[in-house]
């Protein structure tokens, strides 16, 4: 595989976790010749507009003019809230491609759920709770969005929150990943947390990023 040139990747983890949930898609990447990069962000505490700046002045701060995004979970709805807060085109930035794995973009039914008792709340943090209060952002038509999700049912958001709909990772349906105005949308057989540690989910990553499509 040809070694990419001035080109970074910003992986972007999801709730409770932090960087280092991400590691296994930086090293893939990183062997692919890109600059890797992983964005860490306190997803409980903070609103998601804080959030979304932090990221926004990551992204600047590389020294890579091009950068691609990649999100799991709350962190692809981080990079959709940044996107439409500052812009698909930073100032001094070339924004790539972007994939969303595993990312409740039309909401979130456990996440609903959880939040009509105080003690969800206190779990949830201010960024899921404001992405819930809030209308998805569009996609500006050509631009270059892959949507991963998964359809195998394990995982405590189903316990946590009875009756989400299948298919299923587990935590997130499968409709609550589509994104209006995205390239690609590909399912595949994995839970919502094996999405950070499948060699078919960073494959197929690296492939979008790469060429814009996924694998089929």
């Amino acid at each position: 595989m040809s070694v990419v040139r001035g080109e970074a990747v910003v992986c972007v983890h999801g709730l409770w976790l932090s960087g280092f949930a991400t590691g296994f898609w930086r090293a893939r990447f990183a062997g692919a010749g890109y600059a890797a990069h992983s964005f860490s962000y306190a997803t409980v505490r903070q609103p998601l507009k804080t959030s979304a700046r932090q990221l926004a002045e990551f992204v600047q701060a590389l020294p890579q003019h091009r950068v691609h995004l990649v999100g799991h979970s709350l962190g692809g709805v981080l990079i959709a809230a940044m996107l439409a807060e500052r812009g698909w085109a930073l100032p001094g930035k070339q924004i790539g491609r972007v994939v969303l794995v595993g990312s409740p973009f039309q909401g979130t039914h456990v996440g609903r759920n959880l939040a009509r008792v105080g003690f969800g709340r206190v779990v949830l943090g201010r960024a899921v709770q404001d992405w819930l209060a809030g209308e998805p952002p569009t996609v500006p038509e050509g631009f270059e969005l892959g949507v991963i999700a998964g359809n195998r049912p394990l995982g405590l958001g189903r316990i946590a929150a009875p009756g989400l709909p299948l298919p299923h990772d587990g935590t997130v349906g499968v409709a609550e990943t589509r994104v209006e105005g995205a390239r690609e949308h590909l399912t595949l057989p994995v839970s919502h947390t094996e999405m950070l540690m499948s060699a078919r989910v960073t494959q197929q990553m690296l492939r979008f990023v790469e060429h814009g499509a996924f694998i089929r």
